[in-house]
């Protein structure tokens, strides 16, 4: 249950509305940088916790240059049998980050919309207190889905992510809850991924990206759109 602890990067985000899809990824294809796809295509499902008084929201709302995300992340199907959840601490020093990731347990959860998501076996098999503790003092708050697309340039020194159909679902109750209100969002959200030894090339590869440039949370953008912040 040791956590996998990356290299400190950098993460920056644009917003590629109003273009469509398609000349999202024309743009990323004639890119310079010789952008490249790496992986085939997938969907993320994240679950993430915050504090009754959403804490690591406003954190982020406020601009808090030290602050943490923690969600559980599985690809694939929505519901049914999760083969490989992973608990993540999304943490950020200013522009530098980095996640921590703990592999938990098989699950299989019943429809998200018809059924129950008892969160407690996920809780109760990480062995280490902190994040036990961690866990049991945030509670759920929202759901998320989107589908991913993964490219790399060609002097393999930076990582580009497209995503898009966006998905939310509130968390209405206590464990055994099901999900409930849900939205829908239009934003195309590119994420570049990149280590500190690549800071200098940022502004030649951004230069190339006709976005704007900002500080896209999925998660604050989700409690914005669900709960009416």
């Amino acid at each position: 249950m040791a956590p996998t602890v990356p290299a400190l990067r950098y993460e920056r985000k644009w917003v590629a509305s109003p273009l469509s899809l398609i000349e999202v990824l024309a743009v990323v294809r004639r890119h310079p940088a010789l952008f490249v796809e790496v992986y085939p295509p997938r969907c993320i499902n994240n679950i993430y916790f915050d504090t009754p008084g959403l804490a690591d929201y406003h954190a982020h709302v406020n601009g808090i240059a030290r602050r943490c995300k923690t969600r559980i992340r599985w690809y694939g199907d929505l519901d049914g049998d999760i083969a490989r959840p992973v608990l993540e601490l999304k943490v950020k020093r200013g522009l530098l980050g980095w996640k921590e990731q703990y592999a938990l347990p098989r699950l299989r959860l019943p429809g998200v919309g018809t059924g129950g998501m008892n969160l407690r076996p996920w809780v109760e098999a990480l062995s280490e207190a902190n994040l036990r503790d961690r866990l049991l003092s945030h509670q759920p708050v929202l759901l998320n889905r989107y589908q991913r697309r993964y490219f790399r340039s060609s002097d393999r020194g930076y990582r580009l992510t497209v995503d898009w159909g966006l998905e939310f679902r509130r968390y209405d109750g206590v464990d055994g809850a099901p999900f409930g209100r849900t939205a829908a969002a239009d934003p195309i959200v590119l994420e570049l991924k990149y280590e500190r030894g690549q800071a200098e090339g940022f502004e030649r590869v951004a230069r190339a990206l006709p976005f704007r440039l900002t500080r896209f949370s999925k998660y604050v953008y989700g409690v914005d759109r669900l709960h009416g912040s």
